[in-house]
């Protein structure tokens, strides 16, 4: 269910200029089942998070500066560029030595592994994902660094995994669930895009955002693995889709917002 942090954060981050009206945001979550009251409250949340920022009496702005996920949401579209040829070895985060005692900075540290795809090869405390993103693992100790892996893990590279092993790490992932995924939402995108032109405006921008977050979080959460551990062109056809989908749904959210 879409909350008000949810819808704050998806408007400021999709908007042109990443701000709004306390009015506009207002506006957008009674379109979306939301009471005016909860989004203030939320935007109160948000400022003393300092995940968003207010400039001016009544406007309210995203910090994109210290906001570890503005570039992955502003970037889905581009991920396929990540991806360079694979070899065979594995990108592994040993984090045994991770305290858990902080619940929130060990959520920031979930979530940066499952925002590169990460997997647990058992209960080995050892979590593996295939070393084909650009950059290698250099790269990639930098870029989980800034989506909140926590400092004691270990980031490195594994070669020569037991024939055991390298099996199992293969199967880490459902590549069969995530193809029934991504066509069941393209599904959806192509018959909401069909309609959104003749729809009520304030249906078809409440419609599109709940469509457009879940398509875009699952982009988001792909593992970007090699084409020989799965088949990829599901996933890059739903992102097309999305894409001719969210220009059009954008143009929506922004006539409405504009006449607040």
């Amino acid at each position: 269910m879409l909350s008000a942090t949810d819808l704050v954060l998806d408007l400021l981050s999709t908007h042109d200029r990443h701000e709004l009206s306390v009015a506009a945001l207002c506006h957008a979550g009674e379109l979306c089942g939301l009471r005016a009251q909860n989004v203030r409250v939320a935007l109160n949340r948000l400022q003393r998070q300092q995940r968003v920022v207010s400039p001016e009496r009544g406007l309210y702005r995203l910090d994109t500066a210290t906001s570890g996920l503005f570039g992955e949401v502003e970037s889905w579209l581009r991920r396929e560029q990540r991806v360079q040829d694979w070899h065979g070895g594995w990108a592994a985060v040993l984090d045994t030595a991770v305290p858990r005692r902080d619940k929130t900075a060990w959520r920031r540290h979930e979530r940066a592994l499952a925002l590169r795809g990460f997997r647990p090869l058992g209960d080995s405390g050892l979590r593996l994902r295939p070393d084909n993103l650009s950059g290698g693992v250099a790269g990639l100790r930098k870029d989980l660094a800034r989506l909140g892996l926590a400092g004691e893990a270990r980031v490195f590279v594994v070669t020569e995994l037991s024939p055991a092993d390298d099996k199992q790490a293969r199967r880490l992932w459902d590549g069969a669930a995530l193809k029934q995924q991504y066509r069941r939402l393209s599904r959806q995108l192509a018959a909401s895009h069909k309609t959104l032109s003749r729809r009520p405006e304030a249906d078809a921008a409440a419609e599109s955002l709940r469509l457009g977050r879940a398509a875009i979080r699952l982009i988001l959460l792909d593992p970007l693995l090699p084409d020989t551990l799965i088949d990829n062109r599901p996933r890059q056809e739903l992102a097309e889709r999305m894409g001719a989908y969210q220009r059009d749904a954008k143009a929506i959210w922004m006539r409405l917002l504009e006449q607040v």
